[in-house]
């Protein structure tokens, strides 16, 4: 059973590809919270909308009074003939009320300004979204691309470590003979001892990573994975995109404060049954009272919402600053991610151009190295320079991916469709 659940898991490991990587951001607990804050927008712009609707509230009282109360306004020809009856007159000190209210605005301006800022803040929501999701992504190629490189590194001084004990296994029987110095024999192992601190600072630095790539995915990468990146081609810039939206909600958001120094216009209707013992029989009345009414107020003078308009002109000034500075600042990464990219695809190709001639170079040395026409330093130098140039091609390959994803994050394209 143990064999078969180990083997399911190398299955499962082997399994990963990059897309793979890609949707596990989306199902982290830090993506579901930038999917909530969406969720909050949506929920108060229904709350803003809402008010359009008719407010019903129930109300029910119990009140005292110290002198006795009317129950419901009489006037002197009611009162006149009840009291001619001697019938109960609603009026007493103890009162009970039960009733409700209906409430609906016929003119509010500010509700339909708020529901046009909550629209635009919903926006810029979805762009946030989308920015912090792309900005997980390109977080994750980066790591992916050094951990592929510290791997290829460890592999050019394993193979480096491979060929110098092959080397130093030769010449140990020279070394016997005394036809060779013992030096050479202990400079090589040396090298090799320095070899094996290198891959042992390497094997931290890739649990350093591995520990990375899990916290942004979940997933707890083993080995590094293939994949390529296609062109990507220019677009706006996305980090505007949410700023925008923000500048017109503000538009909103001031007309909004503005429409408080407009009239409101509600209507009402109430209604109200009162239960009581009358004053002059003490029996058990009860009276039913309704009104319609359509109310206006009206603030003549209210500071704080000048300071409010004002408020909110400075935040729109701001985000429309913002958008000059992030325009200006992203024009420049992309001048030299491009410029970058021009220049690591020419290193490339003479870096693996130079990678041929390093390991010509080193066949020939290792030669010259047994029949001791090169002294040991002479020999671990072209050891060490093929090694060098193998993590250089590796770091090369690796800045590429992301520069790559950086400019496919600058023009906001989802990653999923820029790395394969």
């Amino acid at each position: 059973m143990k064999k078969i659940l180990i083997l399911s898991l190398a299955l499962f490991a082997y399994s990963v590809d990059i897309n793979t990587l890609f949707e596990a951001i989306e199902k982290t607990p830090d993506y579901k919270l930038d999917k909530l804050a969406k969720k909050e927008i949506k929920i108060a712009k229904k709350s803003v909308t809402a008010t359009l609707y008719p407010k019903i509230t129930l109300q029910a009282s119990i009140e005292h009074f110290n002198r006795y109360n009317s129950m419901v306004p009489l006037t002197p020809t009611e009162s006149s003939e009840l009291t001619k009856t001697n019938a109960p007159l609603p009026f007493s000190q103890n009162i009970q009320k039960i009733g409700f209210v209906i409430s609906m605005p016929i003119f509010v301006k500010s509700i339909y300004d708020n529901k046009e800022k909550m629209q635009y803040l919903l926006k810029a929501t979805n762009y946030q979204t989308k920015i912090n999701l792309y900005q997980k992504q390109t977080l994750l190629v980066g790591y992916l691309s050094q951990f592929d490189y510290l791997y290829k590194q460890k592999s050019a001084l394993y193979t480096q470590y491979t060929s110098i004990k092959t080397t130093y296994k030769a010449l140990k029987e020279g070394v016997k003979v005394g036809r060779i110095a013992e030096f050479k024999l202990l400079r090589l192992k040396d090298s090799l001892n320095k070899i094996k601190i290198k891959l042992l600072s390497i094997d931290q630095n890739i649990q350093d990573i591995q520990s990375n790539i899990f916290k942004l995915t979940n997933i707890n990468l083993k080995k590094p994975i293939y994949f390529e990146s296609l062109k990507v081609n220019k677009g706006d810039f996305f980090a505007i995109k949410p700023l925008k939206e923000k500048i017109k909600s503000s538009t909103y958001s001031i007309k909004a404060k503005k429409d408080n120094l407009y009239p409101k216009i509600t209507l009402q209707i109430k209604a109200n049954r009162a239960y009581a013992k009358a004053y002059n029989t003490d029996s058990s009345i009860k009276e039913d009272l309704a009104s319609v009414g359509i109310y206006v107020s009206w603030d003549l003078f209210n500071k704080k919402t000048n300071s409010d308009i004002q408020k909110e002109k400075i935040d729109m000034i701001k985000n429309s600053l913002q958008i000059q500075k992030t325009k200006k600042d992203l024009i420049a990464q992309i001048v030299q991610i491009n410029h970058n990219l021009k220049q690591i695809k020419k290193q490339i190709a003479l870096t693996k151009e130079s990678l041929k001639l390093k390991e010509s170079l080193l066949k020939g040395a290792k030669v010259a190295f047994r029949l001791n026409r090169m002294s040991v330093d002479e020999y671990l130098k072209y050891e060490d320079d093929l090694a060098n140039i193998k993590a250089s091609l590796a770091n090369l390959y690796a800045n590429q991916n992301i520069l790559m994803a950086q400019k496919a994050f600058i023009y906001g394209k989802n990653l999923k469709k820029v790395f394969k």
